[in-house]
């Protein structure tokens, strides 16, 4: 962001080098590479856009007045009070002058966001600067620790780790004792106007004294239903996060529309063979992904492990996952597929489930076949007569199932560490455990959250979000 006329000369004597720069690039067209020139010109038209984006931001500021600056919310101060004095007319030198400060202090400020003025010190900016503040910016007249932050939303199922991690602004997670009381005051602010943005808890009633609850507007938006073994609040927490950063995804991804999910397993397991010879995850999120369908790993522990919403007739599939099995986490995303898949155009829905070792969710028969179609899509539409060839040919005997497993799995070019926990899950049933063994034949060569976050990373528009929502994606895949 510009901050001053200096700066505004500089930046606007680069666009007009990158201008030029521009035009020569465009008229060597006789002797150039037509690849490396078309990886030059976006390169170059891409800085020169940024640059002309921040001299109309300036140039506008300067024109609209310091009336016309809106601040909805804490996280959106520090900038507010730059742009209130670039629309206010007034040098940094001027309003240090106002202030009785030295100049150097308001450029330290300006230059790190005001993260180590107290909050006294951006009263007093605020002041000079005649801004208006919107309902939602709290200042509180009192002291605000991030012990009484955590204990308040410990009150609302928030885990201290999930807040710490996932919730306080990049680098606000250090210890309580390491802050000082200007930088602890700063980041609970900051952390409270992400809790409000993201499930609509009014900053002043999370650190008020008044009793916590998510507002029913919230949980409905997220209309989820809760898994009958699991903790209401905690999932009730994590599903509106999550929810919340699908819809993020989304606006990341403005151009996308769904296509038709095939209602034949047989025919997922053949497109995605087209994509890669090789089942993977990496050619199974490739092949969503082409479905317009954004995939979403998360890494918490509790609440649930996939959730999916369809929401005006797009889709987004949440995987919430610790395991390093390759094949759990294909299972889990084609079961959430299948249900975007079921989902009427015209109507939004959701799903939150939580899986067993089996990759089994709720025990109703609607989600039995949801997970058997799952598995009959990584193993190529014919789970139950692969199963049958292992038990033909180990002949009854579990000790050679292992072995017998990894031939059939072979012969059929299907994921073996699939096969065996849909073996496994089939002699459960008939009171064997043969989970120890079906562990051993999990492929963990890779990390799947890494691979699925990378994907992500590669595949949405980041310059689509606001600078907190920026935020909140880019912790959440950290």
């Amino acid at each position: 962001m510009i901050g001053n006329e200096r700066q505004y000369r500089i930046t606007r004597a680069r666009a007009e080098e990158f201008d030029k720069e521009l035009s020569a690039l465009k008229s060597e067209t006789r002797h150039a590479d037509p690849t490396w020139q078309k990886i030059q010109l976006d390169a170059v038209s891409a800085q020169l856009s940024d640059l002309r984006d921040e001299l109309r931001e300036y140039e506008a500021i300067r024109k609209r007045g310091v009336e016309a600056i809106e601040v909805n919310s804490f996280e959106e101060l520090p900038r507010a009070l730059i742009k209130g004095r670039i629309a206010a007319g007034i040098t940094q030198k001027e309003l240090a002058e106002r202030l009785g400060m030295k100049e150097q202090q308001i450029q330290r400020y300006e230059a790190t966001d005001y993260s180590s003025a107290s909050l006294d010190r951006i009263r007093e900016v605020i002041a000079g600067l005649d801004l208006r503040l919107g309902k939602g910016v709290l200042l509180p007249k009192e002291h605000v620790s991030l012990k009484t932050l955590i204990r308040r939303t410990g009150q609302l199922g928030l885990p201290h780790d999930f807040v710490k991690h996932r919730l306080l602004p990049v680098g606000g997670h250090r210890d309580i004792e390491g802050l000082n009381e200007e930088e602890e005051e700063t980041i609970v602010l900051r952390t409270a106007s992400r809790i409000e943005r993201i499930y609509q808890v009014p900053t002043s009633l999370l650190l008020g004294d008044g009793q916590l609850g998510f507002p029913s507007a919230v949980v409905s938006e997220a209309h989820f239903k809760t898994p009958g073994r699991a903790d209401r609040n905690k999932v009730g927490a994590y599903a509106v996060y999550a929810h919340y950063l699908s819809l993020l995804l989304l606006e990341c991804m403005p151009h996308r529309s769904l296509k038709d999910v095939p209602t034949d397993p047989t025919r997922i397991y053949q497109e995605v063979l087209r994509i890669s010879r090789h089942f993977s995850l990496a050619a199974c999120l490739e092949y969503v992904w082409d479905l317009g369908i954004p995939v979403l790993p998360l890494r918490e522990k509790g609440g649930f492990h996939g959730a999916c919403w369809s929401l005006g007739g797009r889709g987004v599939i949440a995987i919430k996952q610790n395991t390093e099995s390759e094949g759990r986490w294909i299972v889990d995303l084609f079961h959430e597929l299948k249900h975007i898949g079921d989902s009427p155009k015209d109507a939004d829905s959701a799903w939150i489930e939580e899986f067993d070792r089996s990759g089994k969710s709720d025990s109703t028969n609607e989600e039995q076949e949801v997970t058997d179609f799952a598995v009959d899509a990584v193993l190529g539409g014919d789970a139950e007569g692969l199963a049958q060839e292992c038990a033909r040919e180990s002949a009854g005997r579990v000790q050679r199932l292992k072995s017998v497993v990894q031939k059939v799995a072979q012969r059929h070019n299907v994921r073996p560490d699939v096969l065996a926990n849909y073996l496994a899950h089939r002699l459960e049933e008939e009171g064997q455990d043969w989970w120890g063994a079906a562990q051993n034949l999990q492929e963990n060569s890779i990390d799947p959250w890494l691979v699925a976050r990378d994907f992500l990373v590669e595949k949405i528009d980041w310059s689509a979000l606001n600078p907190m929502d920026l935020d909140l994606l880019m912790q959440a895949l950290a």
